[in-house]
């Protein structure tokens, strides 16, 4: 038998837990060994051994376990404004680094990470996972066929409702220094889809947005819900620590590092957006408009093209019971995964006739729609199957899906300007 390859994991949460360190423990542990941990907070490490029952080697430090540990790769799965001083440790030290979307948060973080990778060989994998649900991966094969000939128009439409959406403005994704807000820490998906979709990359983009909902827009506010004063009358409500995977991950942990895994909605220092339009035009002439609000009454999202020949138009409602803030069942059991489960979706064709077909496709099992088992498959199954759609996003691509994102940040700041995305400057 092989080798088994060693990897580090940067950030040891929730997504970290569920979807990677599960993974090889149990799917992969014939191709993959776990050579160490490190997160932030070391007590958090160790949590994740506690939750696995595993005897995980943690790391005090990140230069200890990337000297120490003899890494062949390293998965990041850290807050997402310290991604890029991860990847270019990796790419330093030779490393095959597969990182969680967004690949990074600042312009300035994409000149040294393209520097830097312009002086190594050693792949990067931004793990788009949106690539590989079922009706993404059947609508980039219609397209590749030349079901609605040249594409020219795309539409697409994110819903988060009051329960997943909500939670954003309870963590630590609620400050731009931390995220880069929603136009990068959740639309980074959809913008990756889009550019992978249509094969190109965005050039000028406009937006508006701002928040609207959350943040100083409450009517009342406290510092956390576990200590707050308007429980009982407060909608947004969540006793997160009641899922004993989070009590351990963060409450049991907060003192060291001061993360409130809890904190209000209506904080006044929550400075992301909860709305945004934008207007986008690419490379090869297509054009793209694209909203998000993260107070919907329903989760779910629109996605459409129309091209010369037709139109496609994937439609899902999510399942968001598995968020924090709605009552559970008492027998419910906790979950470390996110399952974004579908309760309704279709994608279908429209030709210029108004004839309809529907193409969608039989649904898969595991988090996310069934992506996640299937971009592991890329990422530690020893044979993994042929890229024949290019689903595996590229260090290039990442950038993309984040310039896209901080070029519609600048122009919200500068009351809807048009913006070069490439040079992220105002025209």
């Amino acid at each position: 038998m092989n080798q088994r390859k060693r990897i580090i994991v940067v950030g040891t949460g929730i997504r970290a837990i569920g979807m990677w360190i599960k993974a090889m423990l149990e799917q992969y542990k014939e191709e993959v060994e776990i050579a160490g941990i490190y997160d932030i907070n070391p007590a958090r490490a160790q949590a994740c051994n506690k939750i696995l029952n595993t005897n995980i080697p943690v790391f005090q430090s990140f230069n200890e376990m990337i000297s120490s540990a003899n890494p062949d790769a390293m998965v990041i799965a850290s807050p997402d404004a310290t991604h890029a001083e991860y990847v270019v440790r990796g790419i330093e030290a030779g490393l095959e680094v597969f990182c969680e979307k967004p690949l990074c948060t600042t312009l300035e973080q994409i000149h040294t990470i393209r520097t830097v990778a312009q002086q190594s060989s050693m792949p990067v994998t931004v793990t788009h996972n949106a690539r590989f649900l079922p009706c993404a991966v059947q609508m980039k094969k219609e397209i590749l066929a030349g079901r609605i000939g040249t594409p020219k128009h795309v539409i697409f439409s994110e819903m988060l409702d009051r329960f997943h959406g909500a939670d954003y403005f309870r963590r630590w994704h609620r400050l731009m220094k931390n995220s880069g807000g929603l136009l990068l820490q959740k639309a980074s998906h959809h913008f990756d889809l889009i550019n992978w979709m249509i094969t190109s990359q965005p050039q000028f983009v406009s937006a508006q947005g701002g928040l609207f909902f959350y943040g100083k827009n409450g009517k009342f506010r406290g510092k956390r819900c576990s200590e707050c004063s308007h429980a009982n009358e407060c909608f947004f409500f969540a006793d997160v620590f009641q899922n004993p995977y989070l009590r351990t991950l963060y409450k049991e942990v907060e003192h060291i590092d001061g993360y409130l895994r809890d904190q209000c909605v209506f904080g006044e220092d929550i400075d992301i957006y909860d709305t945004a339009n934008l207007a986008i035009s690419y490379k090869n002439n297509v054009t793209a408009s694209y909203s998000l609000i993260a107070y919907a009454s329903y989760e779910g999202m629109s996605f459409s093209i129309e091209g010369t020949e037709g139109r496609l138009e994937w439609k899902a409602q999510h399942n968001t019971s598995w968020a924090v803030g709605r009552e559970k069942e008492e027998n419910q059991k906790a979950n470390l995964e996110q399952s974004g489960a579908h309760i309704g979706e279709q994608l279908i064709f429209y030709d210029p006739k108004h004839q309809a077909k529907d193409l969608t496709p039989p649904p898969k099992e595991g988090s996310h729609g069934g992506a996640d088992p299937s971009i592991l498959q890329f990422v530690f199954a020893a044979s993994p199957p042929p890229d024949l759609l290019h689903q595996k996003a590229s260090l290039e691509d990442g950038i993309q899906a984040v310039l896209l994102g901080i070029a519609a940040n600048k122009s919200i700041e500068n009351k809807g300007h048009t913006v070069d995305v490439q040079k992220c400057e105002l025209i």
